[in-house]
């Protein structure tokens, strides 16, 4: 048993120790079966979830109606969920009533996935009702049960079959792939931000181009923003690499470049999937400053992040890898520019007031703009002796 569940034992104890019945379940177990990195541990039980917050000292309820709590122990936090079975789901999104059961198998039933539908003892016993592991070995994305249930209780569930498709390197089970196909307008009824979570995942996948082309196959993409007619850029970025960049910034920026989206249309794009400002602005500029020359100028205003991830990018266009030496150059002609910004500059426009003895005006940020033009490309020193020169000869106006 691997050190994350160990950790996490003394929470099951607790729960069994005063008479219930507690197992590790989900991504957790079937990350272990896989020998993959372990993520968040979630405990199931039939423990009620008043019955585990009389349990635990610490607890926080994140939403109880649900059956879900929170347990802190020692420095981990632990989601505990009663086990539930579901009515009814309304608006294809969420269920309708609750219903807290005392079956394990009846609980894991309810799940999307059947390689997210198994568990484990205390004693590391995995438990599996519905083939998960099978379907592990077999490589293979398959719903518990019947897909157009599952995709009928929550539409996203389409999405996130296929973003596993890429974080796992599997394919969809053919009764899956087909369902998707069938019901792929349920997800019109889904939050947006939800997908954005899930697209994201799967554009970092390793498998992403498999991904995005079921996406495609399925035309399950006409549901996402901004993508109805995209079917052909989809198809040509469906090659690039995207899991080997690391910011989110650089994931949409890279979408925009290889969507063909131009930068008078990318706000409205970016927006239409509920980004933070910021990631818009970043992904905007890192965009923006891709494809233009290497001269000091275009680095100085591009900045050092949205240099590098434009060079990035550019790379993995050209030869789906990165050049690390290449992006060490580039940072080291960025480093040695002589300013990074126009605080740096050894002149203030007080000195140039001061020097032309003029009242102040648009003039001061024009000469600022000049004197900053000049050092960046070489031209003239950044030093206020020299800069002041170079002003009394050339810098008349």
């Amino acid at each position: 048993m691997e050190k994350v569940f160990i950790k996490a034992l003394p929470v099951l104890r607790i729960l069994i120790e005063a008479g219930h019945q507690a197992y590790f379940v989900g991504g957790a177990v079937r990350d272990s079966y896989m020998k993959r990195t372990i993520g968040d541990v979630d405990i199931a039980t039939d423990a009620a979830p008043d019955q585990v917050e009389r349990l635990f000292q610490r607890t926080v309820d994140v939403g109880k109606e649900h059956g879900t709590i929170i347990v802190l122990w020692e420095d981990e936090t632990y989601e505990v969920t009663t086990f539930r079975t579901e009515s009814d789901y309304v608006d294809f999104r969420r269920p309708s009533e609750v219903q807290f059961i005392s079956s394990l198998e009846e609980d894991l039933k309810r799940r999307d996935l059947t390689i997210n539908a198994m568990a484990m003892t205390a004693d590391g016993k995995v438990l599996d009702y519905f083939g998960g592991k099978k379907d592990i070995d077999q490589k293979v994305i398959r719903t518990v049960g019947k897909p157009e249930d599952r995709f009928q209780e929550d539409a996203l569930r389409m999405l996130r079959a296929v973003r596993f498709m890429s974080q796992l390197g599997f394919t969809l089970s053919p009764e899956t792939e087909e369902a998707i196909a069938k019901e792929k307008s349920l997800l019109s009824h889904v939050s947006v931000e939800r997908k954005t979570i899930e697209f994201e995942k799967l554009l970092q996948g390793r498998a992403s181009r498999q991904a995005l082309q079921t996406l495609i196959q399925t035309r399950l993409y006409e549901e996402l923003p901004g993508f109805y007619h995209k079917r052909e850029n989809l198809i040509s970025t469906s090659e690039f690499p995207f899991f080997s960049l690391t910011s989110r910034e650089e994931l949409w920026a890279a979408l925009l470049i290889n969507l063909g989206i131009v930068l008078k249309d990318a706000p409205l794009f970016l927006k239409a999937w509920k980004l933070p400002g910021k990631v818009i602005k970043e992904a905007i500029h890192i965009a923006d400053t891709f494809g233009q020359s290497l001269d000091a100028m275009t680095m100085y205003r591009a900045g050092e992040k949205a240099l590098l991830s434009a060079a990035k990018i550019s790379q993995l266009r050209q030869n789906e890898k990165l050049d690390e030496k290449k992006l060490k150059d580039i940072q080291y002609a960025y480093q040695n520019l002589p300013i990074k910004s126009l605080k740096d500059l050894d002149i203030t426009g007080k000195d140039l007031l001061a020097l032309r003895n003029r009242p102040a005006g648009k003039w001061v940020s024009e000469e600022l703009q000049r004197i900053e033009q000049a050092v960046v490309t070489g031209k003239l020193s950044n030093q206020k002796k020299h800069i002041e020169e170079w002003l009394k000869t050339c810098g008349q106006h």
